[in-house]
C-alpha cells in the first residue's frame, strides 16, 4: 500500500471513532476538562487503531478465524452498552459539568470502533511489502487527529443546553445504529442463526 492508500484507509477506519468523539465532545464545557478528555479519547481511539492492525498482521489468519464468528457481536454489545448508558444519563438529567468519561467507556468504544482494523492488518500481511509498523503508525496518528478534532468540534454543541437531552438520545441512537450496521454487514452469518 502507498502512503496515500494508508491515509485513506485510516480516514475510513476513523469514521466511527469520529462520531463517538463528537457525541462525547458535546458533553464537556470546561476548557481544561474538555482538552483533557479530548486527549484521552483521541489517544484511546488512536492507540487501538494502531494496535489492531499489528495484531491482525502478527496473528494472521488464526486470529481472524478465531474472532471472525463473533467480532461483530462484540462490537454491537459494547456499543449498545454505551448507548444504554447515554440514555440513562439523558433521562437522569445529569449536567455537563458533572460528566466524566470513565475508563470502561473509553475501553469499550476503543475496542468496538477498531475491530475492523484487524482485517486491515491481516490483508497487509498478504502484500509483498507490508510495512506494517509504518502503516499502523499512520493509521493510529490519523485516527488520533480526527478524533481530537471531532471531540473539540462536538463541544460547540454544548452551547445549546436546551437540546442536551435530545442530543444525548440522538447520540445513543447513533451508536446503536453503528452497532446495528456492523451486524448488518455480517448478514450472511446472521441468517444462518435462523436456519
Amino acid at each position: 500500500m502507498t502512503t496515500l492508500e494508508i491515509i485513506l484507509t485510516a480516514v475510513a477506519l476513523s469514521i466511527d471513532a469520529s462520531v463517538c468523539s463528537v457525541i462525547y465532545g458535546k458533553k464537556q464545557s470546561g476548557s481544561e476538562s474538555r482538552f483533557r478528555h479530548a486527549i484521552a479519547m483521541a489517544f484511546t481511539f488512536g492507540f487501538f487503531q494502531f494496535l489492531m492492525p499489528l495484531i491482525g498482521f502478527i496473528g494472521g489468519e488464526s486470529i481472524i478465524g478465531l474472532i471472525d464468528e463473533y467480532d461483530h457481536w462484540l462490537a454491537f454489545i459494547l456499543l449498545t452498552g454505551v448507548s444504554i448508558n447515554m440514555l440513562k444519563e439523558a433521562f437522569e438529567g445529569e449536567t455537563q459539568e458533572a460528566k466524566h468519561i470513565n475508563f470502561m467507556i473509553l475501553l469499550s468504544l476503543g475496542i468496538a470502533t477498531s475491530i475492523d482494523a484487524l482485517a486491515v492488518g491481516f490483508s497487509l500481511g498478504l502484500t509483498t511489502n507490508p510495512r506494517i509498523l509504518y502503516a499502523s503508525l499512520i493509521i493510529g496518528i490519523v485516527c488520533f487527529m480526527i478524533s481530537f478534532g471531532s471531540f473539540m468540534a462536538g463541544q460547540q454543541l454544548s452551547r445549546f443546553r436546551r437540546l442536551d437531552r435530545i442530543l444525548n438520545v440522538l447520540g445513543a441512537l447513533t451508536l446503536f445504529l453503528i452497532g446495528t450496521k456492523i451486524l448488518y454487514e455480517h448478514g450472511v452469518r446472521l441468517t444462518s442463526l435462523f436456519s
